[in-house]
């Protein structure tokens, strides 16, 4: 019996004693096929071993790994370490170590199953930091299989931690401990979006026919989830207020005011615009008053005004589309949406007949003083 033949029965008789949750598929001196973490459908690999002619004397194993889960870039890196790990084993049998490197490697690396999407945020991160040098954050927790970003945005911060499930992607990653020096609306805002965005990735539309249901398939959520979370938060201390033109927040969170009575006090509608309180109160009470409602004045529409923006090329394209056909309808002005605030509504006549009461105080006023000179 050769040196290839008794790793064969070794193989056999130990490997999946030896390396828990493995399954040998095939085990030949042309092929060894084993399945890591089998019971574990979306963090399985497969790890395919060839024997060459002058193994293992002065050659290593050969290592190929496949993975419909894993991305190309890591199945590549794993594969390089693999091969590495060998070469320090010449003239030993190397199949079960191998093995075993791999399968503890995905163990102690749970989030080198979203490898592609970390790498994405750290290049959507750096690219911010060399335009504007806003020092936002991401850290990784492999052993929680957590994300932690800590998003940036002038002197504002918002912190998110997104948990890994071990189903990802079918399962979306969970948000939790959020931290903001942000106004509470916007808070309220990147919670819910974020959560919504993440929802959308994993379940689908509740209108949709019987073909369209059978085709869809989740996706990826932690980089839309955490890539809303890094862009809202970026965006929000520079974003004006759509009547009077100047920065919505203060340049200083200290500074935030905090009465919501307040004419500086910060409001978000459902386009997604920013106004000061007084401003926007101001807008709604003045005429012209249209029969559908006043429409939002910002000079363009808001790029989070639907959580469509985040989920993919198709989505964008469709939210796009819609943009433009509402700008063409009103000759790319302004952002054409509906102003709406839950805890404004205001019908046209009620609006009309405040106004209409307004300014017969003000010429009641205006007799008295003429009166009086």
């Amino acid at each position: 019996m050769d040196f290839v033949e008794r790793e064969l029965v070794e193989i056999r008789a130990n490997c999946e004693k030896q390396i828990a949750s493995s399954k040998i598929i095939s085990c030949s001196a042309t092929l060894v096929r084993v399945d890591l973490l089998p019971d574990r459908p979306n963090r399985t690999m497969t790890v395919c071993l060839r024997f060459p002619e002058d193994y293992p004397k002065s050659s290593a194993i050969l290592v190929e790994l496949k993975s419909r889960v894993y991305s190309d870039k890591l199945l590549a890196e794993l594969t390089r370490l693999m091969d590495d790990y060998a070469r320090e084993h010449l003239g030993t049998a190397q199949a079960l170590l191998v093995l075993s490197f791999a399968q503890q490697y995905l163990l102690d690396n749970p989030l080198c199953v979203c490898l592609d999407e970390i790498k994405q945020l750290r290049m959507d991160i750096k690219g911010v930091e060399n335009s504007q040098n806003v020092a936002s954050q991401l850290k990784l927790r492999q052993r929680t299989s957590c994300v932690e970003l800590i998003a940036r945005g002038g002197s504002y911060v918002y912190r998110v931690t997104a948990a890994v499930p071990d189903s990802y992607p079918n399962q979306c990653v969970e948000l939790r401990g959020q931290e903001s020096n942000l106004p509470t609306v916007l808070v309220r805002y990147l919670n819910g979006q974020s959560r919504e965005i993440a929802r959308q990735c994993v379940e689908p539309p509740l209108r949709l026919s019987k073909e369209e249901l059978a085709h869809f398939r989740p996706v990826r959520s932690l980089y839309r989830t955490l890539k809303f979370c890094l862009e809202a938060t970026r965006d929000f201390h520079q974003e004006l207020c759509p009547i009077c033109n100047s920065t919505v927040l203060q340049a200083q969170p200290e500074s935030m005011v905090l009465d919501e009575h307040a004419d500086a006090f910060v409001e978000r509608v459902y386009c997604g615009h920013l106004f000061h309180q007084g401003c926007l109160k101001l807008y709604l009470s003045e005429p012209p008053f249209p029969k559908g409602g006043k429409l939002c004045p910002a000079k363009r529409r808001h790029p989070r005004s639907d959580a469509q923006t985040y989920m993919g090329k198709g989505a964008t394209a469709a939210a796009t589309s819609a943009a433009s056909g509402s700008q063409k309808k009103l000759d790319g002005a302004v952002c054409g949406i509906k102003l709406a605030h839950d805890r404004w509504v205001v019908n046209v006549k009620t609006a009309e007949a405040r106004w209409a009461q307004k300014q017969a105080r003000q010429r009641e006023l205006e007799e008295v003083v003429d009166f009086l000179q």
